[in-house]
This record gives C-alpha cells, sequence and structure tokens, in this order.
C-alpha cells in the first residue's frame, strides 16, 4: 500500500493570521453579545434621589402615587396660576428622575399650563423596574389615565411633551391616542437603532442586536394631532437631521422648530427667546395658551 502523502505544514506567518483573525472574530462576537445582554443598562440610567421639589421653588404642588401592576408610579401635580389652564403631560429622558427636570417643569408651566410629571417605574420614588421599553410606555398611558380618568381632564385639553428617550415615549402614547390635543417633542431620536448609528457602535449590527427598539419614525405617521418637534441646532448628543426626519414623517398639522445654539437639554435657556417664541406660537394657535400670558 501506498502511504498518503503528508500534509503540508501551513506557514507559520499564515497561522499568525488565523490566529488573529479568530482573535478578532471572537472578540467581536464578545462585544455584539455584552450589548445585547447589557443594553437596558446602557440606556437607562435611573436615580433614586429626589434632592429637590418645585416647593425648593416657592411653587406650589401636589406629589402623585398611582398604582400600576402592584407597583406605583410617583409624580407631580404642578398647577397653573392661570384659570382654566390646559395641562401638559410630561414625559422625560433616560437619566435621573423628575428633579433632574424641575426647572423645565416650571419654565413650562410659565406659560400658563399646569404640568403633571411621572417618573417611570424604578427611577426616583417610582416603584419596581428595572425599567424597560414596554413598561415606560405602560408608565406613560397610567398617567394619561390619570389625568382623563381621574382628574377628569378633557382629553384635547391635554398636550403629551417629552425630551429625549421620553420624546419616543410621547409619540407612542399620541399615536394611541388621537383624541389628545397635541404632541410636543424635544430632543428626540427616530430610533435608538439610529440613535446608536455612530463609533463605536456603528462597527457593529445594531439593528440586529437592539430590543429596546423606540421606532419612533414608524409611528409618527400615524399621529394626526398638532405636533410640534423643538430641537437644538447644536445638539451633539442627538443630530438635528433626526428632527428633520421625524418632521419629515409626520402628516400635517406639524411644526419644526431648530433652536439656534441649543444642545440636547438646554435650547429653553441659551436661546430662551426662539425657544418660547416656537413654543407660545404653537400653544397659541392651537388654543392653549392662556391670553396674555408669557413665558420667562
Amino acid at each position: 500500500m501506498k502511504t498518503p502523502p503528508a500534509k503540508k505544514k501551513r506557514s507559520l506567518p499564515f497561522r499568525l493570521v488565523r490566529g488573529l483573525l479568530a482573535a478578532i472574530a471572537g472578540a467581536y462576537l464578545l462585544i455584539v453579545g455584552a450589548i445585547w445582554y447589557a443594553q437596558a443598562k446602557i440606556m437607562f440610567h435611573p436615580s433614586r434621589i429626589i434632592h429637590v421639589t418645585p416647593a425648593d421653588s416657592g411653587v406650589k404642588f401636589d406629589k402623585v402615587t398611582l398604582p400600576l401592576n402592584g407597583d406605583q408610579l410617583a409624580g407631580w401635580w404642578v398647577p397653573s396660576e392661570e384659570p382654566q389652564a390646559k395641562t401638559l403631560l410630561y414625559l422625560h429622558g433616560n437619566a435621573a428622575n423628575v428633579a433632574a427636570n424641575l426647572q423645565q417643569v416650571l419654565r413650562l408651566r410659565s406659560t400658563g399650563l399646569n404640568v403633571f410629571i411621572i417618573d417611570y417605574r424604578g427611577y426616583g420614588e417610582s416603584t419596581g423596574g428595572p425599567p424597560r421599553e414596554k413598561l415606560l410606555y405602560e408608565d406613560a398611558e397610567r398617567a394619561w389615565k390619570y389625568l382623563v380618568a381621574e382628574r377628569n381632564i378633557p382629553p384635547a385639553d391635554v398636550a403629551i411633551y417629552g425630551h429625549s428617550l421620553g420624546g419616543a415615549v410621547a409619540i407612542d402614547l399620541a399615536s394611541k391616542h388621537p383624541e389628545a390635543g397635541a404632541l410636543i417633542t424635544e430632543s428626540t431620536f427616530t430610533s435608538i437603532a439610529d440613535a446608536a448609528d455612530r463609533p463605536p457602535f456603528s462597527y457593529l449590527p445594531i439593528r440586529l442586536i437592539v430590543t429596546e427598539r423606540f421606532d419612533s419614525i414608524s409611528k409618527i405617521g400615524s399621529i394626526r394631532l398638532p405636533k410640534l418637534i423643538l430641537q437644538g441646532d447644536h445638539d451633539t448628543m442627538l443630530p438635528p437631521r433626526m428632527a428633520r426626519q421625524l418632521y419629515d414623517a409626520a402628516p400635517d398639522p406639524k411644526h419644526l422648530a431648530l433652536i439656534p445654539g441649543g444642545g440636547h437639554e438646554d435650547s429653553a435657556v441659551v436661546n430662551a427667546t426662539a425657544y418660547f417664541a416656537a413654543l407660545n406660537s404653537f400653544l397659541s394657535q392651537y388654543h392653549f395658551k392662556p391670553g396674555g400670558a408669557t413665558a420667562k
């Protein structure tokens, strides 16, 4: 019998390259798996500490607790000093809690609106959690029911407002409640996958591994109520093009206000003139603003 020819031994450089490629592939898969597993922790940054309330600014408010599936939501009802004031439901972003949003609550109240802000489950004094996309939508729905069913506010007298990730929650809520009066978003993304499409995440298959999607661009097209999309043109966290994309995807009536100099969280501070001109004009046009009220 013939002895089979011996297999050629691969050269050292070939084996080194093959080993390097295997190591890179392994590290890549490890990173993908870690991001898939930890995406909620990457996305949500709640804090339990309420370090300030409207009372610290001399503003009267009521603490509100709402039962929900064995847990409870905690929030603030901050009434306007204007008679016959309409109401803004405030849905905050992914970090901290209601206390971090106090100054914006007071600024929005200064337009002549009652403001109701809640903490999602796992944030502030709201029990439960950890936060998840589905739970945030449920929390927003519970806040809506509180306003229209327990406070007996006509749905058309409620404007739904959301900042950043809260804007995605606001869009989802508005898509389910065409009877609402208005939708206002500020510094909001089209989807989590779009928001993550930048280094280092742009090198990963984000659209395949993201389960917390917050896919606003697919929902806003069904929202027929009046919409105002606010966006700072110097926002380095979420590019202003996303506001334009949301605006383009939305049906009329719709308004887009790019605030010169505004960042992700400070448009109402760095350019209050432009910010409140856009906001007050929108509120007046759709009968949300009491006569003579001016924001400061």
